[in-house]
């Protein structure tokens, strides 16, 4: 039960913001003007608000631990007010309007706290946390987004999104927020607490004291992220810098974002106002934009390269933005895909989803090494589509696309059964009901299609399956333990044994004998 979110107002208010009302002078009078808050009140108008409630709220839950433990820190600490603002689109005037309003009414709420530690010069509000929906747009992918139950005046609501929330320097700071942020979407997950990413923080802490205010180390999240029962893979720059060239952190950005769980991205900052410092800033990730147009993928000729046989379009190349949160400008943010430069990331974290144990950036480059393993048997084949994959695959050519996904097997064999390819046809139900009970249940699967197949038309050719659990040891990404079965037009390939490190496959046929819709991000 989230208490903070569902404890009774004791004061309501229902505003109509149609002209006269102004957000900007609303937020200037009430909240100081705030740059974060202005942001919410931008979403809000973008969505067609009609109406802003304004409630009063106790200290509850997790809030009211939080000041409790802020406490601990800081003596002189107070708050001073807390309030709940939510945004609807449709207009009343009084709280007993709410009684008609639906979930599907609600664009947003967010939780304002304001504050004082005079021994820290703190006296500011920030946004506790605030969950939107998601921008409208079909190309903005937001996979898993988590459902959130509120109380507005005597009601409950529920709405999806991701949890922004901000740092007040006192016992949070960006690293805290980003974390709560991803791992509030993970399924099962009650409230995060920041009393219990402090505590487990602490835990691997040099020395006796620890003081969050002054953020987090790699050490420190690591223990954060393990503490929860979290699996993640990480690259921290600053020991190897060689790695930016090498392993680029878009790669395990899109990696983390695309299968639902989530990165983090931590970097330097730049220009006059910081030079000379090491100040850095962290922030989290959670979905990404799909551009089918993009001039990127085609005038790129030196597309990410495994090896000098092997070459690929990873999918994300049709990524224009990542979609995160910036705790000091609000949430729910496009930052172009380029925009940080490789020079000043400093550190990437890909969030994994259980039972997974290596990144999806990996399942690619594995994925890749077995459809050249299978690429011989291509050669001569009757079926159009698996001519067309095997031509693009050429070691001369090196054209497929590949998208890595990690999911549970019910949903890749649901997705089997419930999809038609192109000429209409449908997966036997033997073959399904025959992976059902083959497949290991934590998956990657790799969706392998073609240039102007994927983004045109968002479709595929086939699917590499791997088992998600078996670790992967980047000096031997031939690992065909990790080998579950490859799904081409017309057949399935499994491998019956492995001869002096070659494959032997075994095949089954398959009635999907064109290409078929990929698997949609959400």
């Amino acid at each position: 039960m989230a208490l903070h979110r569902e404890v009774g107002p004791t004061s309501i208010k229902c505003l109509p913001v149609e002209s006269p009302f102004s957000s900007f002078k609303f937020v200037e009078r009430r909240f100081s003007g705030r740059a974060s808050v202005r942001r919410l009140f931008s979403l809000a108008r973008s969505f067609g608000m009609q109406t802003l409630v304004v409630e009063r709220i106790p200290a509850r839950g997790i809030i009211r631990d939080e000041n409790d433990e802020i406490r601990t820190y800081v003596s002189d600490y107070r708050m001073r007010s807390l309030v709940r603002l939510s945004f609807w689109k449709t207009k009343f005037d009084r709280p007993k309007g709410l009684k008609s309003c639906q979930s599907r009414h609600l664009i947003g709420y967010a939780i304002l706290k304001h504050d004082i530690a005079p021994s820290r010069s703190v006296d500011e509000w920030h946004v506790f946390e605030s969950v939107f929906r998601k921008y409208p747009h079909k190309h903005n992918c937001v996979p898993n987004p988590s459902n959130h139950v509120l109380a507005v005046g005597e009601c409950d609501f529920s709405i999806p999104g991701v949890l922004y929330c901000q740092q007040n320097g006192l016992n949070k700071t960006c690293a805290h927020v980003a974390l709560r942020s991803l791992l509030s979407r993970r399924p099962g997950t009650e409230d995060i607490s920041y009393k219990k990413i402090n505590e487990l923080a602490a835990s691997v802490s040099k020395g006796s004291s620890f003081d969050p205010s002054a953020g987090l180390t790699v050490q420190q999240i690591s223990a954060v992220l393990r503490g929860f029962g979290v699996l993640f893979f990480a690259i921290d720059y600053r020991e190897d810098p060689g790695a930016r060239e090498d392993l680029p952190y878009q790669k395990f950005l899109y990696a983390g974002v695309e299968s639902g769980a989530g990165a983090l991205l931590g970097f330097h900052l730049s220009g006059p106002s910081v030079a000379g410092n090491d100040e850095g800033h962290i922030i989290p990730f959670y979905g990404h934009t799909f551009n089918k147009d993009t001039w990127a993928p085609d005038a790129d000729v030196s597309y990410f390269n495994v090896g000098r046989d092997f070459g690929y379009f990873p999918s994300g190349s049709w990524t224009s933005s990542f979609l995160g949160h910036d705790d000091n400008f609000g949430p729910n943010f496009c930052v172009p895909r380029l925009y940080i430069k490789s020079e000043q990331a400093d550190y990437v974290v890909e969030l994994l989803n259980e039972g997974v144990t290596y990144s999806g950036a990996y399942a690619e480059v594995v994925s890749l090494r077995f459809l050249y393993s299978l690429l011989p048997k291509f050669q001569n084949s009757s079926n159009e589509w698996l001519k067309r994959l095997a031509e693009w695959a050429h070691p001369d050519r090196q054209q497929v696309v590949l998208r890595a996904l990690s999911l549970p097997k019910e949903r890749f064999v649901t997705h089997l059964e419930a999809n038609q390819d192109w000429k209409g046809n449908q997966e036997n139900p033997v073959v399904t009901d025959l992976l059902r009970k083959f497949l290991p249940t934590n998956l990657w699967v790799v969706e392998i299609s073609l240039p102007h197949l994927f983004p045109a038309n968002e479709r595929k050719l086939g699917d590499i399956v791997l088992d998600a659990s078996v670790p992967v040891n980047p000096k031997n990404l031939v690992d065909f333990r990790k080998f579950v079965v490859a799904r081409v037009p017309g057949k399935y390939a499994f491998v019956s044994s492995v001869v002096r490190g070659k494959p032997r496959f075994l095949n089954i046929p398959s009635r999907i004998v064109s290409h078929m819709p990929v698997m949609k991000c959400g």
